[in-house]
């Protein structure tokens, strides 16, 4: 399911808070407003920094922002389609429903991430010295200038070959290139990020020794962060790999048992959903033809005195709106289908005949089984 709170949308591309940004916002906020700001603009009001700690803190974000705007327009271009950017305790994260298909499409993706800010950087550069020769107040200079340096900062840190940094998937085009082999490839780039994360957690523990309590905490935290991305991202990787061999017919209940859409409510839970251990089933009429699907969570929605009186026909999902796929297709494209539409399961169909349903625990419960044998 795709988490966070939607905020806002941007040339196409819905923007998404997780709650756990609010966290690292709020840690923004005072470090600007306790330690950043007293110390490169002295002689200002308290209310003077907290107004320019507030003002620095949503325009960084909106410098993380128009980064990951960046990744996500240029992967859009390679005809690559991009579900939303979310926006967590970390940073941001472009939501790309698949991997490039080429070293060269992830160059170019990557690439313009790196370029943005420092872009962004160099515009906030001239805008602080311009506002300081005309003579404007020293918080929008000073705001403006630690932008600048914050923006400069996240280009280089970006360009360090450690995966999932940009700077890693630099690498891993560049030895996807070189092996064409694309597994390779990311096997060297995350062995890259793991090393340079607990580097990282190793100069936190340096500073947090020598005195430097809030940048030790965080290099640890980045640091922990950066190793733990890094392993997942080969794992997730292999685990697509294995899901793209094996078909959807494979996993889905095959026959799935079916309900009529003139069924009401009440009896549609009195005799399926109590007796039953699914929380779904298709809806088909008496010459079998398949009209969409029913779910528990939509049965909850219908208010209890009116299940008797209320058909599936009117609650159900009809099926040009459901999840579909096809027999053939793919675990690993069955389970993208499933992330962008936010549902758990998908009708398996064939030529508007019902095949089966598939659903994320399937495919879990499949993996399992893999991974018991494997």
């Amino acid at each position: 399911m795709i988490g966070g709170i939607r905020i806002a949308r941007f040339f196409g591309f819905d923007v998404r808070v997780d709650l756990s940004w609010f966290v690292v916002f709020l840690l923004v906020l005072w470090t600007f407003a306790k330690a950043v700001f007293p110390q490169r603009n002295p002689g200002l009001s308290a209310g003077e920094y907290i107004a320019m700690a507030w003002v620095g803190a949503l325009l960084f974000f909106l410098s993380v922002l128009l980064h990951e705007l960046a990744h996500s327009a240029m992967a859009r271009a390679r005809g690559i389609q991009v579900e939303g950017i979310t926006l967590f305790i970390f940073g941001g994260m472009a939501r790309i429903s698949s991997e490039a298909t080429s070293p060269k499409d992830e160059f170019l993706i990557t690439v313009v991430g790196p370029l943005s800010s420092a872009v962004i950087g160099l515009v906030l550069f001239g805008f602080a010295r311009a506002a300081q020769a005309l003579g404007l107040p020293q918080s929008v200079s000073g705001v403006a200038s630690w932008l600048a340096f914050l923006n400069f900062v996240l280009a280089a840190f970006n360009l360090i070959p450690g995966f999932p940094l940009d700077g890693g998937r630099l690498f891993r085009s560049l030895v996807w290139q070189l092996t064409q082999d694309l597994r390779k490839a990311t096997r060297w780039a995350s062995l890259s990020g793991r090393s340079f994360g607990l580097l990282l957690v190793a100069l936190g523990v340096v500073y947090l020794f020598g005195g430097f309590l809030v940048n030790g905490m965080w290099f640890i935290f980045i640091g922990w962060f950066l190793h733990q991305a890094a392993e997942s991202s080969y794992r997730q990787l292999i685990l697509r790999r294995i899901l793209q061999g094996v078909r959807a017919r494979e996993a889905m209940t095959r026959n799935p048992e079916t309900v009529s859409p003139d069924l009401a409510l009440r009896d549609l839970v009195d005799e399926y959903f109590l007796k039953r251990r699914y929380a779904s089933f298709p809806v088909e009429d008496r010459t079998g033809r398949l009209l969409g699907l029913i779910t528990l969570t939509q049965v909850k929605d219908v208010e209890r005195d009116k299940w008797p009186t209320t058909r599936v026909s009117d609650a159900m999902t009809q099926i040009c709106e459901a999840v579909t796929v096809r027999p053939e297709d793919s675990l690993a494209d069955v389970l993208s289908k499933l992330e962008s539409a936010g549902v758990g399961r998908a009708l398996v169909v064939t030529d508007g005949r019902l095949e089966g349903m598939i659903s994320r625990t399937d495919v879990a419960q499949w993996l399992d089984r893999y991974q018991k044998l494997h």
